[in-house]
């Protein structure tokens, strides 16, 4: 009875960790107010979860998700939920040491002309993250938020 109480006890911590990790995680954010999150208020996009500080920002990402994409993309790859499988803008093979951090994701790219368009970008999330972006360049992992990026 007592091994039983201790496996339980040991599963209820992990998974306390992991939501006040994601929840303590700067670069987690609402993809509406830009607030931190409350993990019982998400909606299902694309495949994921994506999550928000309130039920007003819920009911406002579920009435018009469109006005949210770019954010709510990154959120998805914040979370794990999709990873990085190929170059954002133009869909080729990735190369490791052409890198740039966006809000405390990594990012690759597949050439030195990627790279720099990244860089020189007054507005990386919206490059990279948009819709078009986001469908070249990443998809979705099956098991989701149990492998979080740190």
């Amino acid at each position: 009875m007592k091994k039983i109480l201790f496996i339980l006890l040991g599963i209820f911590t992990i998974l306390c960790a992991q939501e006040k990790k994601l929840k303590e995680s700067p670069i987690v954010k609402c993809v509406v107010s830009g607030d931190e999150i409350d993990l019982e208020e998400n909606s299902s996009y694309k495949n994921g979860k994506v999550y928000f500080c309130c039920g007003g920002c819920k009911e406002e990402f579920d009435e018009s998700s469109k006005k949210f994409t770019t954010n709510a993309n990154f959120q998805l790859l914040s979370t794990a939920q999709y990873s990085q499988t190929s170059c954002p803008i133009t869909g080729r093979a990735i190369k490791a040491n052409k890198m740039v951090t966006v809000d405390g994701t990594n990012v690759a790219f597949c050439c030195n002309n990627c790279l720099g368009k990244a860089t020189k970008s007054e507005d990386k999330l919206s490059l990279l993250f948009s819709d078009a972006s986001f469908d070249k360049g990443f998809s979705v992992i099956s098991d989701g938020m149990s492998k979080k990026k740190k």
